[in-house]
C-alpha cells in the first residue's frame, strides 16, 4: 500500500512574515523587563553624566577617574549603611524575653546563680556566662539588701543602682550592662575576655563594702544588712 504524504508546506511571502512575527510576539523572545535597580543605576548615570561629567569636558581620563569616584562613594555609603543596620539592636520577641530579664522569679541564690555562670564559662558559653553572671550580681545586691526585688529592673537600671554604691565599679558596671542588653537583645556574643571581666565584676562587687544609701530623695534601693 502507498502511503500518502502530506502536501508539503509552500507559504507565500506574507504568510510566513505573519507566522515569524506571531513566533517572536510570545513571551519567549521578549526581553526581561528592567529590575528596579536597573532603573536605579541608569537613573544615577544619567544624573553624573548631566551634572558631573560635563563639567570635565572631553577629558577621558578625567571622565573615568569621576566615574571610579563615583562607584567607591556608592560601593562605601552601601557598606556603611550595612554595618549600621547590623548594629542596631533587634526588638526583644517573646523567646527573649526570659532571656532578658535580670531579676527572675524563683529561689535560686547568687551563689548558685555564680556556679551556673562559671560552668558556662568553663564550656566555652561565654555569652551564658555573662548573662549569669550579671543575674547573681543583681541577686547578691538584692540578698544584701542594696536592692529592692523587682523582676522588672533591667541591667541597666541594675548598674546605675549599683553605682551609686560601688563608684569605683561604676564603668565596668554599666559595660557589663551593655554587654548583657547586647547579648539578649542583638546579634553579639561575648568574648572569653569580656564574660571573665564580668565574673571578676561580680566577685569585686560582693566583697566591696557599700558606701551609704542617698537618703535625699526616692530610691529603689533598701538599706544594706
Amino acid at each position: 500500500m502507498t502511503p500518502i504524504l502530506a502536501a508539503p508546506l509552500d507559504p507565500g511571502n506574507e504568510q510566513a512574515r505573519r507566522w515569524a512575527e506571531d513566533e517572536l510576539s510570545k513571551d519567549a523572545y521578549q526581553p526581561p523587563e528592567p529590575s528596579w535597580w536597573d532603573e536605579f543605576s541608569d537613573g544615577v548615570w544619567e544624573w553624573i553624566a548631566d551634572n558631573v561629567l560635563d563639567l570635565f569636558g572631553g577629558s577621558d581620563t578625567i571622565r573615568a577617574i569621576v566615574i571610579v569616584l563615583a562607584i567607591l562613594l556608592v560601593v562605601g555609603l552601601a557598606v556603611l549603611v550595612t554595618r549600621r543596620v547590623r548594629r542596631i539592636p533587634r526588638a526583644p520577641t517573646t523567646a527573649d524575653t526570659t532571656a532578658a530579664k535580670v531579676v527572675l522569679p524563683g529561689t535560686r541564690s547568687a551563689k548558685e546563680l555564680r556556679a551556673v555562670a562559671e560552668d558556662r564559662y568553663t564550656a566555652g558559653d561565654y555569652d551564658g556566662s555573662v548573662v549569669h553572671a550579671v543575674r547573681a550580681l543583681a541577686r547578691r545586691a538584692i540578698e544584701r539588701g542594696l536592692l529592692a526585688d523587682e523582676p522588672s529592673l533591667t541591667a541597666h537600671e541594675v548598674a546605675a543602682e549599683l553605682a551609686f554604691r560601688f563608684a569605683d565599679h561604676g564603668v565596668e558596671l554599666r559595660r557589663a550592662a551593655d554587654l548583657f542588653d547586647a547579648i539578649a537583645y542583638g546579634d553579639r556574643h561575648a568574648a572569653a575576655g569580656s564574660a571573665r571581666a564580668v565574673l571578676d565584676l561580680e566577685r569585686a562587687v560582693s566583697s566591696a563594702q557599700p558606701a551609704a544609701a542617698d537618703t535625699s530623695g526616692p530610691r529603689r534601693m533598701a538599706v544594706p544588712r
